[in-house]
């Protein structure tokens, strides 16, 4: 079935799937629309079978690839910390003050929010003759409708048009991970480090991207064995691997997360899902980004 419209707002576009077989959507014949492909997180280098988790391009594209919540204004208010990045100027003595900028946390109440892991729904780049882009096999289930409607709005967004394919039978592609870019072995200053992570987080609020910096810098003085950087729907976050110890450390530049420890092995690690990654089964430790990260980071070095 072609959809070609801005959204869709309801599930009987999914009407002639069979219940529990896949539905993948696609966008057919997509050397169309290059710049929209860029955006949608894919590169004119990667090769046929390049599979990503879709950058945040839109609204839908972020419950994709990030954590969201829903609101409950019938509970109390709660009380959560708040990093804000501000400047300020304090006393220095006879008549003089000075500029002071830090990172400061703040206690603030709101209302009760509720936490979903993000859907992860990859899209896998074909060459031919007429290159498609296509979403991984969503069964059609109850379960599964909020995810395909949010699969075909984050599409339509993107493109203004998909394919909802419903067919049973499919072409076995070869695929290829690439969610992260890793830095080549080798020893690297930490400003050149400090400058990627300036370059990948520009988009993020002043105060997100000084955290990851201040959290990244401190990590990265423990001496990783190698950095990878996140790519397309996993921008924003960085990994620094310590091989020894068995551990490799998630650091991200987004609101309401934690830096989360994880251990085996990174081939493994790197085919993950953002939802199986921030998965509490799979870490090792979960350090919250509060005034006690430093402390509680350098405790799990030492453990560890």
């Amino acid at each position: 079935m072609a959809i070609k419209q801005k959204r869709i707002l309801s599930s009987s576009y999914f009407s002639a799937a069979t219940p529990g077989k896949p539905i993948r959507i696609k966008v057919d014949n997509v050397a169309r629309f290059p710049a929209q492909l860029k955006a949608f997180g894919f590169r004119k280098t990667d090769e046929s079978g390049t599979r990503i988790l879709p950058s945040i391009c839109n609204k839908y594209a972020a419950r994709n690839a990030e954590p969201y919540f829903t609101v409950d204004k019938t509970l109390p208010k709660e009380e959560y910390t708040q990093p804000v990045y501000w400047t300020r100027h304090e006393w220095a003595g006879r008549d003089e003050t000075r500029e002071v900028t830090e990172l400061t946390f703040m206690t603030k109440e709101r209302y009760h929010r509720d936490y979903y892991s993000p859907f992860s729904v990859s899209f896998t780049y074909v060459a031919g003759d007429e290159s498609y882009i296509v979403s991984d096999d969503i069964d059609y289930t109850s379960n599964n409708v909020e995810k395909l409607m949010n699969t075909v709005n984050m599409v339509l967004g993107a493109f203004g048009e998909c394919v909802i394919d419903f067919e049973q039978e499919q072409k076995t592609i070869e695929q290829r991970r690439l969610n992260w870019d890793i830095l080549p072995p080798g020893e690297y200053p930490w400003e050149q480090v400090k400058d990627t992570l300036t370059e990948i987080t520009k988009h993020n609020k002043k105060t997100q991207a000084v955290m990851m910096l201040r959290n990244c810098e401190e990590i990265y003085d423990a001496n990783p064995d190698f950095v990878a950087y996140g790519r397309s729907g996993f921008r924003g976050y960085a990994v620094f691997g310590f091989k020894q110890k068995g551990i490799y450390v998630l650091e991200s530049a987004f609101p309401n997360n934690a830096t989360y420890v994880l251990g085996g092995d990174w081939e493994t690690i790197s085919k993950l899902s953002k939802a199986e990654i921030l998965s509490q089964n799979l870490h090792r430790a979960r350090i919250i980004h509060d005034a006690n990260w430093g402390k509680n980071f350098k405790r799990m070095m030492e453990e560890m």
